[in-house]
């Protein structure tokens, strides 16, 4: 039984601590917030934490697409390109626009469902999260630190990891709630010009591996989650 809840807490920070390295969805959500869009920020927030979980429960069963082919990896990466560049162009596309009223600006918010789909999408074309989370899980197995495979554990184990995702994510979004008096129009413009600009560079580095893989089969290159 110890062993169990032992397993649950680790999971818990797991995922809270693989949120932590900067990537296109910490990117897009601080991107979010500082528009003082919060409740889509947070459900973009809940999205990704419901990704991460997928993974997480993929590498809980053993699954990686990393098994089958380079091709399929290689269109993961490119696939993500895609996304990375696009989300880069609109970051860009909203700078000029900060100024603007905000009645206006919530104008633009999108419908709260598809922000939770785009938080969800963010994640699962990144096929490095399962990576991540097979090495974290191997080495809990390896101190016997281990869930029974029965469905009540792996249901729980879904709901922690969402849980631990969703917490950091949140956090995020707390900090820019309250640190919005720190930035004047001027500062949220070039912050929110900064974050398209590393999203597009995001993009670019995926491209890259995108090509090694297909041309050149190089190997995959470092297994740490960009969530």
């Amino acid at each position: 039984m110890i062993s169990i809840l032992l397993f649950y807490v680790a999971s818990f920070f797991i995922s809270f601590l693989l949120c932590i390295p900067i990537g296109p969805v910490n990117l897009e959500i601080l991107h979010t917030a500082l528009k003082k869009h919060y409740i889509q920020a947070l459900s973009i927030s809940a999205g990704a934490a419901v990704g991460d979980a997928v993974w997480a429960t993929c590498a809980f069963f053993g699954i990686s697409p990393f098994m089958s082919s380079r091709y399929m990896e290689a269109s993961f990466f490119l696939f993500t390109t895609i996304i990375t560049a696009v989300l880069g162009l609109i970051a860009l596309k909203d700078a000029r626009f900060v100024e603007k009223k905000e009645e206006e600006l919530m104008t633009k918010i999108r419908r709260k469902r598809w922000a939770v789909l785009k938080g969800l999408t963010m994640v699962l074309v990144n096929p490095l999260g399962i990576v991540s989370w097979m090495i974290s899980l191997s080495f809990l197995r390896r101190v016997k630190v281990f869930i029974p495979m029965e469905l009540r554990y792996e249901v729980l184990f879904f709901v922690v990891v969402t849980a631990g995702a969703m917490t950091y994510f949140s956090l995020i979004v707390f900090i820019a709630s309250r640190m919005k008096a720190l930035f004047s129009p001027t500062r949220t413009r070039k912050i929110i010009r900064f974050l398209g600009f590393l999203l597009l560079a995001f993009s670019l580095y995926f491209f890259y591996h995108a090509i090694e893989l297909f041309f050149f089969n190089g190997t995959s290159f470092q297994l740490s989650s960009l969530v």
